[in-house]
């Protein structure tokens, strides 16, 4: 059948279906219905050789010049010679020629040129309806996603290109059980002696569900985000207990207040340099105690030791706190310090540095 047009209108009937009925078949409204009458008549069966043809219709698309046909069946190739639609050399017709004719189909018979594409990452020379980038990418099966981009813009004709460059983008998204750190904090007990301390609750991490969203251009990786946290297991946060038996005894040299809000006696107020060392775990003091946190080293003929301290830098910046003097300083014989507090590690000493400090000698 040929294409609706001022010259060329169908004549040929399909039994008792007239020509007026087929020509209704320019309005897509109609389609169902003259679809059905044709379908079920029997006069038709007859016309046909008693064999059942449906009507399709087909819009024809020759380099952009758009028109509706009605078809009775048969593949691409039938469909453009009963047309009498001729493809040139430097043509070409999508779908393929032996593809079936369904109905709504869109045949393209389309001026192309090879280009050669690069998508993904993965090179070929491809022939190329013109249009714009997207249209032909798409009628040659090779669409684009959303985020994918391109070397030229979508809408840029393929004709006036001779390559072509494609970035494909694609997520991916996983989750991962990570740790939640506890926190330390300190409570007050007035029935353990000033300056003691022991662990009230030991620390327990607890557990959050984090998703990850992961971002790549071309199978590469480029850009990793959290898209959501929930917390599956929440910690437990370490307690350590302070002693306050006995703080704020009349009589003595004087009070301060501690980090945790408590006002404390002391005898004796020292003000100079401290620093701060660190050992390796196990390692002997003077006194034969381990070195650990809270135990500091003193001139001995200065504090005596054994003695119960309490430590702060004078602009109140840092405190290290309660602590117990078992050890002796290396300043001891030149004077050039009061104390010199342990950490665990040495970039806590770092931090710690060299600083004017405040030496609370409470018993």
């Amino acid at each position: 059948m040929k294409l609706f047009s001022e010259k060329h209108r169908f004549t040929k009937t399909f039994g008792a279906l007239s020509v007026a009925a087929l020509m209704a078949f320019s309005s897509l409204s109609s389609v169902t219905a003259a679809t059905s009458v044709a379908s079920e008549s029997k006069e038709e069966k007859a016309a046909v050789g008693n064999v059942k043809r449906s009507i399709y219709m087909v819009t024809i698309d020759v380099n952009g010049k758009k028109n509706l046909v009605a078809y009775d069946g048969g593949t691409v190739a039938d469909f453009l010679a009963e047309n009498n639609i001729k493809v040139g050399d430097n043509q070409i017709v999508l779908p393929t020629l032996n593809t079936a004719i369904e109905n709504d189909a869109v045949v393209y018979v389309r001026n192309a040129k090879p280009v050669k594409v690069t998508d993904g990452g993965e090179t070929k020379v491809l022939v190329l309806a013109y249009g714009t980038v997207e249209e032909s990418l798409a009628m040659a099966g090779i669409p684009l996603g959303e985020e994918d981009t391109t070397d030229a813009k979508r809408d840029a004709q393929i004709e006036k290109l001779s390559k072509l460059t494609i970035h494909r983008v694609t997520y991916q998204e996983k989750t991962e059980t990570v740790k939640v750190a506890f926190e330390k904090e300190k409570k007050n007990d007035d029935k353990m002696e000033l300056g003691e301390t022991k662990i009230g609750t030991k620390g327990v991490d607890g557990e959050k569900q984090v998703v990850k969203r992961t971002k790549y251009v071309d199978g590469k990786k480029v850009e990793e985000k959290v898209v959501s946290e929930k917390v599956t297991k929440k910690p437990v946060n370490e307690v350590t207990l302070v002693g306050t038996k006995g703080a704020a005894n009349t009589g003595t040299a004087g009070t301060f207040t501690d980090s945790n809000g408590v006002k404390v006696a002391y005898k004796e107020l020292l003000t100079g340099s401290g620093t701060a060392y660190t050992a390796p775990a196990g390692s002997s003091t003077a006194t034969g105690a381990p070195a650990h946190f809270g135990g500091v080293a003193i001139d001995p003929t200065v504090i005596p030791y054994g003695s119960k301290l309490y430590v702060e830098s004078c602009d109140g910046s840092i405190v290290y706190g309660y602590c117990t003097a078992i050890d002796t300083g290396g300043f001891a014989d030149d004077g050039s310090g009061i104390i010199d507090v342990f950490y665990d590690t040495y970039d806590e000493c770092v931090n710690w540095g060299r600083r004017d400090v405040n030496v609370y000698v409470i018993e």
